[in-house]
């Protein structure tokens, strides 16, 4: 294992020449099949339906998810405390699928290249991510074990899409850019209420039309470029966005950023054009994880582990109990939040939490008391009421 070694100092930022988490690597990390994937699997429910071959393939395959997801599809889902304005949640991601076929995630190139030396290239990139909307915008490596071996969410194998179980080939794409998008800090507040889905709704949109334009313009140069965004992922969205130095991997199994936290959506696009890579971060967050705990005592479910990391596909790492979270997404009829919500990195921006944030990227045992004094200064989350455009939840 090469030994990470610190590059470049920027305040709260150390740039490192490798991912934080390659420390915990332990073996060979194998690609995720999407088709495994919780939401591919409520997608064979909803979309394919118990008597098609795909579903009795996959069960068959897979016995022991066969319980546990008859029971969770049989709930009713996310935005059903909604009442009136379920709507306003509905027509956010019903608008995301309709963007999400191949024709809008990929397409033709022009036949001619346009050269541009990669780093004024990768200024382009940059400027024009943000131009039109994304928050954060890194660019790394597209790595092998961060890209999907097969596809797992193709709406019952509907038009323009690519057909459930085909195999995922992004092999001629070297580089990714990683997108973030800020989640709305007044909406996750209320959480585990109704608005923080349209947070969650509001970030994948703007991420959904932000990768498909940045494809696009990349496609226009002549090279091959390929969008990713919520229902049309052919990657892990957050490695990918370790790799491209927009922050590192949390205990709660998200990405916590030094600007945002864990509060953002993210999307990406992979692409073959020459484009120079930015160094991954160390913002101290694998440290700062080790004391703080707020996620795992936030989580009503007890899906984030207040423990050690462990070791999970080669590597070892805090994993999310994904399918305690889910059934309580379920339950509560929405996306929760609350391990983004009562994380200290996720705090209204202003003077003294930037102080803070950039104070917990330097590692050491003041990490532990800033934890327990965060706890002690905002005291026990509790949750805003739903803002007035909202209707109070049905009785």
């Amino acid at each position: 294992m090469l030994k990470k070694a610190i590059v470049k100092v920027l305040p709260g930022v150390k740039k490192v020449e490798l991912p934080t988490y390659t420390k915990d690597i332990t073996g060979s990390i194998e690609p995720w099949d999407e088709r495994d994937i919780l939401f591919a699997r409520t997608d064979l429910f909803y979309h394919f339906g118990t008597d098609s071959p795909e579903y009795k393939a996959y069960y068959k395959a897979h016995p022991e998810y066969l319980k546990y997801d008859t029971h969770v599809n049989n709930i009713p889902g996310l935005g059903k405390t909604g009442g009136v304005d379920i709507p306003m949640f509905e027509s956010q991601f019903e608008t995301i699928e309709k963007i999400a076929s191949e024709s809008f995630v990929d397409g033709e190139t022009a036949p001619k290249k346009i050269v541009i030396p990669p780093a004024r290239a990768s200024k382009k990139v940059k400027a024009l991510a943000r131009l039109i909307g994304a928050d954060m915008v890194g660019i790394g490596p597209m790595r092998g074990e961060w890209v999907y071996s097969h596809v797992g969410r193709s709406f019952g194998n509907r038009k323009g899409f690519q057909r459930w179980g085909t195999r995922v080939n992004l092999s001629n794409h070297n580089s990714a850019i990683a997108l973030g998008f800020r989640m709305d800090y007044n909406l996750i507040q209320t959480a585990p209420d109704f608005p923080v889905l349209l947070a969650t709704a509001r970030g994948y949109a703007i991420g959904a039309w932000v990768s498909i334009q940045l494809a696009q313009y990349i496609r226009g140069l002549g090279y091959s470029a390929r969008a990713h965004h919520l229902y049309n992922y052919r990657i892990l969205a957050v490695p990918v966005a370790v790799d491209c130095g927009l922050g590192e991997l949390s205990r709660a199994g998200f990405l916590i950023t030094r600007e945002l936290g864990p509060g953002l959506r993210l999307a990406a696009v992979t692409t073959d054009m020459p484009l120079t890579h930015d160094q991954p971060v160390d913002i101290g967050v694998q440290s700062f994880c080790e004391s703080c705990k707020a996620c795992a005592d936030n989580c009503p479910s007890g899906a984030i582990p207040a423990g050690s990391k462990f070791e999970s596909n080669g590597i070892r790492k805090w994993k999310l109990d994904e399918q305690k979270c889910y059934r309580y997404w379920h339950k509560a009829g929405t996306d929760c939040t609350l391990c983004m919500t009562t994380c200290p990195w996720t705090k209204s921006v202003n003077w003294f939490h930037k102080c803070m944030s950039l104070l917990a990227t330097v590692k050491g045992p003041h990490q532990s008391l800033m934890a327990k004094a965060d706890k002690l200064f905002y005291r026990k989350f509790k949750r805003t009421p739903r803002p007035d455009f909202i209707d109070p939840p049905e009785r």
